[in-house]
């Protein structure tokens, strides 16, 4: 009866690891679908592109049990980047990375590009949304077109 409960139990365990493999295989791949279709992998096998108007554009999908991962666009010459997060759930999560003068500057920002409490107080960080506004538009503007994130 010992042995019979074992295998149970082990059973069990294994068809939970089944369930949640399935469910992460097929949440991820259904919601990355359409921003790895607008950017095929590459010849080294990432979604990975630089357009002719110098924006690099990437999608990184979620690692193996991840439900996390992330669209990029920046601006090299610029070092300027926005990255968003899509949520399992709906909707997304903003990042602004900046470079400037040796420095630099992670702002979360949320769909209308304003600083997030968690960086609110921050001084610098309103500073620097406000003073690379326009940049920080065009980013976002560039993320819109290329995955239609509205």
């Amino acid at each position: 009866m010992k042995k019979f409960k074992k295998r149970y139990f082990f059973l069990i365990i294994v068809l939970i690891f089944g369930i949640w493999n399935l469910s992460w295989y097929a949440i991820t791949t259904i919601k990355y679908n359409k921003y790895v279709e607008a950017i095929p992998k590459n010849k080294w096998g990432l979604h990975f592109i630089e357009k002719d108007d110098g924006y690099i554009y990437s999608v990184k999908k979620p690692d193996y049990l991840s439900f996390t991962g992330n669209l990029a666009v920046a601006n090299n010459d610029k070092q300027e980047m926005l990255i968003v997060w899509p949520l399992i759930t709906g909707g997304y999560e903003y990042g602004f990375r900046l470079q400037k003068d040796g420095l630099a500057y992670e702002i979360y920002v949320d769909e209308n590009l304003k600083p997030v409490s968690k960086d609110a107080t921050n001084k610098v960080s309103i500073q620097k949304v406000e003073e690379y506004k326009d940049e920080l538009e065009a980013l976002r503007s560039k993320a819109d077109k290329m995955w239609d994130l509205n």
